[in-house]
């Protein structure tokens, strides 16, 4: 084989192959708000921050859009959204429900970290079903420090953390 044809292979192998290791995950963010009923910013922050962390260690990384819902929806629109990871060949499905209680907040639409109570999460393994984890993050509002946008970008990376940890993917 000549050189040329080999320097033009090695490199697309070598590309073919680091795809071959990445996981493909699939994400929904749902937000539980009851004094709002489209997502709010801090919603798309948090999807944001997670979308990014996944995708720049070498993920590919789907989502279906960010929902808000009612108590009680959840399971309709998980079952919806698993069934798209599924069509898509996703290997994990996650599903990450935020819960905010702005009851005592002087700007429930502010983008900060204690608007949110708690955060809980659900991974399935898309193709036998079985759930890997499902975890409940409750946001500690002692150690807040400064309550804004940079507080919560920081709390969806350690959720993010967290996830990976669960489902030992490329890091």
């Amino acid at each position: 084989m000549g050189k040329k044809r080999l320097a033009a292979i090695v490199p697309v192998l070598l590309l073919t192959a680091s795809c071959c290791w990445s996981a493909q995950l699939s994400f929904q963010v749902v937000q539980h708000n009851n004094t709002q009923e489209k997502v709010c910013e801090q919603t798309f922050v948090i999807e944001d921050e997670m979308l990014d962390y996944f995708f720049s260690r070498g993920n590919i990384v789907t989502n279906e859009p960010a929902v808000a819902v009612k108590e009680g929806s959840d399971e309709a629109v998980w079952k919806a959204a698993f069934a798209d990871a599924a069509a898509g060949g996703s290997q994990y499905f996650v599903q990450l429900r935020l819960y905010y209680d702005t009851t005592a907040s002087t700007n429930p639409a502010a983008v900060a970290l204690s608007n949110l109570d708690y955060a809980a999460w659900t991974i399935t393994d898309v193709q036998s079903g079985q759930i890997l984890a499902d975890v409940k993050s409750v946001v500690d509002k002692t150690s807040l420090g400064k309550d804004d946008a940079d507080s919560v970008r920081g709390y969806a990376v350690k959720i993010a953390e967290q996830i990976q940890k669960s489902l030992k993917v490329k890091a």
